[in-house]
């Protein structure tokens, strides 16, 4: 069987590299004719809009390779059933999940690569694309905000912020949350009702200082406190909203847990911290769903795999996002929301494969 294993990865990794290379141009030439007028109305540099572009590319790939991965199932394992080289292959007694495992494996493998990046390189490009973003296409747009709520910023000192609510007019922050770390060791927290902008500096009032070191922990109520340390201006504060896509797993989970402290409800961001899981299973999925698929042999062909692969994918990012919102709204607990979609193209996909066994 290895021969016909690495025939059939061959076969399917050369059209997987086109799919995903004609996705990716196909969505970045869509996004630049609806951006073009925005980018000409600016007068925005020609090297800012190919920065754009390049610091955009990790975030589409995540999208497109699902797509990609789908297609390159239909359209490689398609062609052998219409030739019938997988009839011929099912004739020496072969199951089909044998035929297909190294197509399974390879999803799998895709899947895991695409959880490692959304961790190391997504979040870096999201946060650059936003910048430029804030800067170049929406200027102002957060300054019109007069109220902001779950802030998380991190400043020169190695210290991270939690603001609860944010009042732009005033420049009062309230249920705030000083985090210093050495390391991944934390060293200093504060804690206050309230922090306000005050002469440069930040006072916080009604609050909590504690200071670790090793086990040993000091605890120091204060009604007022000046903190000359914090270089966070305003400004940035407002320039600072919270963007799930533009933080790792970790910065994510972190900033939770400090919603949670803060009082807040964090059923919002828990949808967003759990899909960062499920979207990269996206592609084992749609693995699992079309190569089965394919092997029949009345559903093979380039053009049926090109038009299933857009309409199942259309209906898997529908499915996501409305199991999404159901659970921002808190009408799915936030797990179920952001796996709901994975499970139903699961069930589908494994229903397909036991059909195509008989």
């Amino acid at each position: 069987m290895k021969i016909i294993d690495w025939y059939l990865l061959r076969r399917f990794s050369a059209t997987f590299i086109f799919a995903i290379t004609s996705f990716t141009l196909v969505v970045i030439f869509v996004d630049m004719v609806g951006n073009l007028a925005k980018f000409i109305d600016k007068d925005v540099p020609k090297a800012i809009i190919l920065k754009y572009y390049i610091v955009s590319l990790p975030y589409i790939l995540t999208w497109v390779l699902p797509i990609a991965i789908l297609l390159a199932c239909l359209f490689s394992i398609g062609q052998m059933t219409k030739y019938n080289e997988i009839t011929a292959i099912k004739s020496a007694g072969i199951m089909v999940r044998r035929i297909l495992l190294p197509i399974f494996l390879s999803g799998f493998f895709v899947s895991l690569l695409i959880f490692l990046f959304t961790e190391k390189v997504v979040p870096a490009g999201n946060k650059a694309r936003t910048t430029i973003q804030d800067k170049y296409l929406n200027p102002g747009k957060k300054r019109a905000l007069t109220r902001m709520s779950n802030l998380y910023l991190r400043d020169s000192s190695n210290r991270r912020v939690f603001i609860h609510s944010y009042d732009t007019k005033r420049f009062i922050a309230t249920k705030v949350s000083l985090q210093t770390y050495k390391g991944t060791t934390i060293t200093e927290r504060l804690d206050a009702r309230q922090m306000k902008w005050k002469d440069g500096n930040w006072i916080l009032y009604n609050g909590f200082k504690r200071t670790f070191n090793g086990e040993a922990e000091k605890a120091l109520r204060f009604k007022s406190l000046k903190d000359s340390l914090l270089d966070i201006t305003p400004e940035e504060i407002i320039s600072s909203n919270v963007n799930p896509d533009d933080m790792s797993y970790k910065e994510l989970h972190e900033f939770i847990r400090e919603v949670v402290h803060n009082g807040s409800d964090p059923t919002q961001w828990l949808v967003d911290f759990y899909s960062k899981f499920s979207l990269p299973v996206a592609s084992f999925i749609m693995v699992l769903f079309g190569a089965p698929l394919a092997t029949n042999k009345k559903r093979s062909g380039a053009i049926f795999g090109l038009i299933i692969s857009i309409i199942v994918w259309l209906i898997y990012y529908g499915a996501t996002k409305f199991f999404q919102t159901l659970g921002q709204v808190g009408s799915l607990p936030p797990i179920l929301a952001a796996w709901s979609a994975n499970i139903l193209f699961l069930l589908v996909g494994l229903m397909i494969l036991s059909m195509s066994e008989k």
